[in-house]
């Protein structure tokens, strides 16, 4: 939702609801706020390049990572694993706290996930586009907006969320 412009932004949360699979978004969630925590990669290269560059670079590794931490959990013990769906299927269906041995095994998975993307096909501008345009039209096309949209849509939340602080 965030590098969705506004006069997009209706539509695509109509698809998402339809779609959403909480799990997903859960360990989304968790991607999005390690990589608040921790900072941006410099192996990424995203920090002091053009918007261009930099917003579909970090999008792009969010989604990656996400993927792989989900790899990483599917992996896990059964024991584990059950445990780590039906705990957050629980949080979900009974609004619970979310138990600290659950952000613990998530986290140990994000922090392996980073350590396994390669950095330099995020670099690549071929493999950069194929990935960003998957993103933007994940719900579709028409709900895809052009990246000029995208971007001065994201620094003025950007700058609306820095006057805030």
């Amino acid at each position: 939702m965030r590098i969705t412009p506004d006069h997009c932004a209706l539509h695509f949360q109509e698809e998402l609801h339809k779609n959403f699979e909480f799990r997903i978004g859960f360990i989304h969630q968790g991607v999005v706020a390690h990589v608040e925590e921790i900072g941006i990669p410099e192996d990424l290269g995203a920090h002091d390049a053009a918007k261009d560059i930099a917003i579909p670079r970090l999008s792009c590794f969010i989604v990656l990572v996400t993927q792989v931490v989900l790899h990483h959990i599917n992996r896990l013990p059964t024991l584990f694993r059950h445990a780590v769906w039906e705990t957050i299927d629980d949080i979900i269906d009974e609004n619970a706290e979310i138990p600290e041995v659950l952000l613990v095994i998530v986290d140990n998975c994000i922090e392996k996930a980073t350590r396994e993307i390669n950095y330099n096909q995020l670099k690549s501008e071929s493999v950069l586009n194929r990935l960003w345009n998957s993103i933007k039209s994940a719900y579709g096309e028409k709900y895809a907006p052009s990246d000029i949209e995208i971007f001065d849509s994201f620094y003025e939340s950007e700058e609306e969320h820095e006057d805030t602080e």
